[in-house]
């Protein structure tokens, strides 16, 4: 039985509704690169696309259906209402905000770095906070398994862990918190390709995305390198 069930649609709505928009993004990247268009679009929009598209599909949506699906685990496997729904709500919160404080600069242009960590390319600082405060929410959905199942485990010493919560462990949900910022290169390895530009260089926050581009090569040996 789910007692909090607004908190965990509330998860999946705005889950979905991040997906939506990276999905358009998506498939307007494709018809800007396929056939049917002759390029007359900006490069710098495009990165701007590339860059809202990973970091939606990257970071915040599929941070948001594993918090919803493990808070929905914790209540249903436990048959227990999840203990510290407030600070549940919290990380919901911080995700939401977090997004949005990482798309204004993407908007704006001032962080178009394909939704990577890796430097040369640096982005508005703006960028980089918003998305460790999708992380940080995460980690409070870790914190929150951890202590439900040790209370569950308090109250049942000889029962075994139900099936559904050992697959949402605190291990496990740590680990996968963990490997949200990390291996994010592909994308732009991939853009480069397809496009022939890099991204905006740059090693000064807010420079103008345009007056850093530098010309990109399509050797495998660059991007083997690079994939190291």
């Amino acid at each position: 039985m789910l007692i909090n069930k607004r908190l965990i649609l509330a998860h999946f709505w705005l889950a979905f509704a991040v997906f939506g928009l990276a999905l358009m993004l998506g498939a307007w990247q494709m018809f800007v690169r396929s056939p049917l268009n002759v390029w007359h679009v900006d490069p710098e929009y495009y990165y701007r696309s590339v860059t809202a598209h990973g970091s939606a599909m990257g970071y915040v949506f599929p941070t948001l259906i594993a918090m919803g699906f493990g808070y929905a685990i914790s209540e249903a496997s436990l048959e227990k209402p999840l203990i510290g729904a407030r600070w549940a709500w919290a990380g919901f919160f911080l995700v939401a905000v977090g997004a949005v404080v990482a798309m204004i600069p993407v908007s704006l242009g001032l962080a178009s770095v394909l939704y990577t960590f890796y430097p040369p390319m640096v982005g508005n600082p703006f960028y980089y906070i918003g998305v460790v405060m999708v992380v940080v929410g995460s980690w409070i959905w870790v914190a929150l398994m951890s202590i439900n199942l040790a209370a569950w485990k308090r109250d049942n010493p000889e029962k075994p862990v139900p099936l559904a919560m050992f697959r949402r462990s605190p291990i496990r949900s740590a680990k996968w918190a963990a490997r949200q910022p990390s291996h994010r290169a592909r994308s732009s390895i991939c853009a480069c390709v397809t496009t022939g530009r890099s991204p905006a260089i740059s090693r000064r926050s807010g420079r103008s995305a345009r007056t850093a581009r530098v010309p990109c090569t399509t050797s495998r040996q660059p991007i083997r390198a690079a994939q190291a």
